[in-house]
């Protein structure tokens, strides 16, 4: 993590700090050349082989949404061919997973949104109809507060925010300072003494109302974690006069799990199903075809995270909840119209069932099976 570095982190504020005053003085024009521009060479600065992979990634990745943009026959078979193409760097760096020891020569830090972000630039081009300028795709790309990891930015959504810039004022300033300080503590102190009370609560003997905290707090480190990091990425992101997205929106008052995985890691999941349906949503979809892109979804996601078993059977987990959601017409809950009781039940058990998914993420393997069982001690 890139923001646990203090001189990392101190390089992304100062680059931030520096774009976001700029935009005050300098054209838009020539903040689209410098912003890809300072941020390579910060890059650089960290990693050189990172900084000369990430070059040529996004150059292929240019090329082929140049390509794709002035074809005027067989775009359609290329189109998935060049997704295809933008893929296989992040399956090789995957390759250990599947047993294949590959030396690669090149470093995979931020491969995965980098992926992302080059295929969204693709379905932009071939679903939008519309051209890529270099400026904005390689500022899309490297834009350094959000290089690593999340919020996800959308390359349309990208657009849109350096049209309208943010103004860095007294205000902004200070707000974006507040954040980073509360994304930080969060993510080092607050999650540090989660982990250290979820190794003290599984030494004991594990049993229902035991078990039952172990789930509350495997979601609260899980939580700290990525909504701490998003708000360092958000208020960076934010200094340097870009609206960045928001990742985290409340997901404890999700009263279905569509409504929470559009709360949780939102820009992510939002990705992933609205590319998934772009491609089938040719007509009105039935719940079958709704349940079926919504497990898909979560099993994708899943094996984002790695390609091991137990990522494997959570991505169907939560494919399989919120399939059942899609079959049974369940996906939306109106507040105004649920009782607060009946309303808060589900809260509750949406949120305990993606607790039990945490699990994965924070237990070691041999530990969780071991949990699980204690729910049927009392």
């Amino acid at each position: 993590m890139w923001f646990l570095q203090t001189d990392t982190l101190l390089a992304v504020i100062a680059f931030s700090l520096a774009l976001g005053l700029l935009r005050k003085a300098l054209p838009a024009r020539a903040i689209a050349v410098i912003s890809p521009l300072a941020s390579l060479a910060v890059i650089a600065w960290i990693s050189p082989s990172l900084a000369l992979f990430s070059a040529l990634y996004a150059l292929a990745g240019l090329a082929l949404a140049m390509v794709l943009e002035r074809m005027s026959q067989g775009k359609k078979p290329c189109f998935p061919f060049f997704c295809l193409l933008a893929i296989l760097p992040f399956l090789l760096s995957r390759a250990p997973a599947l047993g294949l020891e590959l030396k690669l020569p090149f470093e995979t830090v931020g491969l995965t949104f980098q992926m992302l972000k080059v295929i969204d630039v693709f379905y932009y081009v071939y679903y939008g109809g519309e051209g890529v300028k270099p400026a904005a795709y390689f500022g899309y790309l490297f834009y350094l507060p959000v290089f690593t990891a999340g919020p996800l930015f959308r390359y349309r959504d990208y657009l849109r925010a350096g049209e309208k810039p943010l103004t860095l004022d007294v205000a902004e300033l200070t707000a974006d300072v507040k954040r980073i300080i509360r994304g930080l503590f969060k993510k080092v102190v607050l999650c540090r003494l989660a982990v250290e009370a979820m190794t003290f609560l599984t030494g004991q003997t594990l049993r229902l109302p035991l078990c039952l905290l172990i789930v509350a707090v495997s979601w609260l480190i899980l939580w700290l974690d990525l909504s701490g990091y998003s708000d360092v990425a958000i208020a960076l992101g934010r200094l340097g006069g870009l609206d960045t997205p928001e990742n985290f929106k409340k997901p404890l008052l999700a009263p279905s799990f569509t409504q929470f995985w559009r709360s949780w890691h939102a820009t992510l999941s939002d990705w992933i199903r609205e590319h998934i349906y772009v491609v089938v949503a040719k007509k009105k979809l039935s719940r079958k075809v709704s349940a079926a892109i919504a497990f898909s979804t979560m099993v994708v996601m899943a094996l984002w995270h790695g390609f091991n078993l137990p990522y494997l059977l959570a991505g169907c987990y939560n494919g399989a909840l919120l399939a059942l959601e899609n079959l049974l017409g369940l996906t939306t809950v109106s507040r105004k119209k649920t009782k607060k009781s009946v309303l808060f039940f589900r809260c509750v058990l949406v949120n305990f069932l993606f607790g039990l998914n945490t699990l994965v993420f924070t237990l070691p393997a041999e530990t969780v099976p071991a949990v699980l069982r204690g729910f049927l001690t009392l």
